[in-house]
C-alpha cells in the first residue's frame, strides 16, 4: 500500500475538485486513510450575509447521518447486556400507541428500518411527540420484510436509548461515542447555544435567492448531533477500521451487515444504522443527512480504511445531481487509488440536474375531478420547517397528487375508510386523511399522523 505522499496528494486534488463543483455556500471535507492518516480541507463561506469563510473546523448539523450514532449507542448497550436486538420495542417503551397488526417490532426492526412504519413527518423537535403520532397509522406488512426508511423509527431507538442507558439522549451518546472517538469539538444534539459555534445553514428560495435556515432545536436519535469534518471523520474511521474499538469485532462487522440483500444494480442495502453498497468491487459503507440549512454525505471503504466526509451549509440535493456527493464518491475513488497505489481515477463529468417536477409534464393534462375530490385540492401548511407545506392538485389520470415541498409528488389513492393511500406501493404504510369540513371544503389534511392547515387553493 503506498504512503502519505500519495494520500495528500488524492487530497490535494479532491480541494481542487471540491472547489470546482461547490454548489452550496461553503463544505467542509473531512479525510482519512489507513494508519492514522487524516487531512481536513474547507471551500466557500460559512456564512453567504457576512462572507465568512468556512473553515475546516466548522460545526454543522450531520442530521441523519448521527443514525449511526444512535446504533452505535445501542449497540454498545447490546453489549453489555442492558437491551436485547430482538427485543419489542413495546418492552421498553410500552406507552408507545404505534399498532402491531402483523407482530412485534423489535430493535433490530427499527435499526434496519425494516419495521414497515411511516417516515414520519418531523412535525416536532420533540421525540416523545413524533412517537405519539405513530398511533394514527399502522405498519403496512410483517416486520423484517423489506426495507422502508423510517425517520420516526429513529426518533423511537433514542428513546429506548435513554431508558436502557438511564440518562438523556445527549448524555448517552456523549458517553458511548464522542468520548470514545474523541469528537471533542462536537455537540450530542441540537441546542439554541450550539447555534451560536455552528455554520450559517441556507436555504434556497424560488429564483434561487440564498436566504438564512431556521434553527430548530432538538434531542431526536433520528438526527440531533453537530459535528466538525475532523470530528466525523473519526467516527467513520471507527466503522469501517475499528480505530478505535468503539464496538465488538462482531457487533461491528452485524452493524456493517446488510439486513436484506442487497439489490441487483444500483442501489444500496441498509445495515444497522449505515448505508451499504460495493463500489468498484470494494464494500463502502455511507452515511447521508439533510436538514433544514445542511446536508451532507460520507463514505468509507472497510478494505483500505480510506474515508471522505463532507458537511455543506445548503439545500440537500439528490446524489446524482449534488456536488457535495460528487465531493464524498469521487474523494474516496482518489483515496481508495492512493492506498492501493492504482493510478488515480479521472474527475467525473458535472451532474445534470434533474428536471423540476411539482407540475403535470408537457403534454399532460390534469384530469377532470368529481365534485368530492375537487374539494380536497388546495395548500396545507404547518409549523415545520422540514414540511412547510404541501400541496394537493389534480393529477392526469383523474385522482389527486400530493406534491411535496422539494416538487416531489406522489399519487394519492382512495382507501374504503376514507383516507388515501400515499405512494405507488400498495402496501405502504403512509396515510392522508382530510378533516374539519367547512363550507364543503376540508380545512386540514393529517399527512401520515401530522396534520397541515389549509391556507390556500
Amino acid at each position: 500500500m503506498a504512503g502519505s505522499a500519495a494520500l495528500a496528494g488524492a487530497a490535494e486534488r479532491l480541494e481542487g475538485f471540491a472547489r470546482e463543483r461547490l454548489d452550496v455556500p461553503g463544505l467542509a471535507v473531512g479525510l482519512i486513510g489507513p494508519g492514522g492518516w487524516r487531512h481536513e480541507l474547507a471551500v466557500g463561506v460559512a456564512d453567504v450575509a457576512s462572507g465568512r469563510p468556512m473553515g475546516p473546523g466548522a460545526l454543522l448539523p450531520v442530521a441523519s447521518m448521527s443514525k449511526a450514532m444512535t446504533a452505535a449507542a445501542l449497540l454498545r448497550e447490546h453489549q453489555a447486556g442492558r437491551v436485547g436486538l430482538d427485543d419489542p420495542v413495546h418492552d421498553h417503551l410500552p406507552w408507545l400507541p404505534l399498532p402491531t397488526p402483523f407482530g412485534p417490532v423489535t430493535v433490530a426492526h427499527l435499526l434496519a428500518h425494516t419495521g414497515g412504519i411511516v417516515i414520519g413527518m418531523e412535525g416536532s423537535p420533540s421525540p416523545v411527540a413524533e412517537a405519539l403520532a405513530l398511533g394514527r397509522t399502522a405498519p403496512g406488512w410483517p416486520p423484517g420484510e423489506r426495507f422502508s426508511y423510517s425517520n420516526v423509527g429513529y426518533a423511537v431507538l433514542g428513546l429506548v436509548l435513554e431508558r436502557v442507558a438511564g440518562c438523556s439522549y445527549a448524555e448517552a451518546i456523549r458517553r458511548h461515542v464522542l468520548d470514545p472517538c474523541a469528537m471533542t469539538a462536537s455537540e450530542p444534539v441540537t441546542t439554541a447555544e450550539a447555534q451560536a459555534r455552528a455554520a450559517t445553514g441556507h436555504l434556497e428560495l424560488d429564483g434561487g435567492a440564498i436566504v438564512p435556515a431556521p434553527w430548530v432545536p432538538t434531542t431526536a436519535g433520528s438526527g440531533a448531533t453537530l459535528c466538525t469534518a475532523a470530528d466525523l471523520g473519526r467516527f467513520l474511521r471507527a466503522l469501517v477500521s475499528g480505530d478505535p474499538p468503539l464496538l465488538e469485532p462482531a457487533t461491528r462487522e452485524r452493524m456493517l451487515t446488510p439486513a436484506l440483500p442487497l439489490p441487483d444494480g444500483p442501489g444500496y442495502g441498509y445495515g444497522l444504522g449505515v448505508r451499504l453498497d460495493t463500489e468498484a468491487g470494494y464494500r463502502r459503507v455511507g452515511l447521508q443527512g439533510d436538514c433544514p440549512g445542511y446536508s451532507g454525505y460520507a463514505n468509507g471503504c472497510p478494505e483500505t480504511g480510506a474515508g471522505v466526509v463532507a458537511l455543506g451549509n445548503g439545500p440537500w440535493r439528490p446524489a446524482g445531481s449534488s456536488g457535495t456527493w460528487a465531493v464524498v464518491d469521487h474523494g474516496l475513488a482518489l483515496l481508495r487509488a492512493a492506498v492501493l497505489g492504482l493510478e488515480p481515477p479521472a474527475d467525473p463529468p458535472p451532474a445534470v440536474p434533474d428536471p423540476p417536477a411539482g407540475e403535470p409534464a408537457p403534454g399532460q393534462v390534469a384530469g377532470e375531478l368529481p365534485g368530492d375530490l375537487a374539494a380536497l385540492v388546495g395548500t396545507y401548511a404547518a409549523w415545520n420547517p422540514w414540511m412547510p407545506e404541501v400541496r394537493v392538485r389534480p393529477g392526469a389520470d383523474g385522482g389527486l397528487v400530493l406534491v411535496l415541498p422539494e416538487g416531489d409528488e406522489e399519487p394519492l389513492t382512495p382507501l374504503a375508510d376514507g383516507r388515501f393511500r400515499l405512494g405507488d406501493n400498495p402496501d405502504s404504510p403512509e396515510r392522508v386523511e382530510f378533516t374539519t369540513v367547512i363550507d364543503g371544503r376540508p380545512v386540514q389534511a393529517v399527512v401520515s399522523g401530522w396534520p397541515f392547515d389549509r391556507v390556500g387553493p
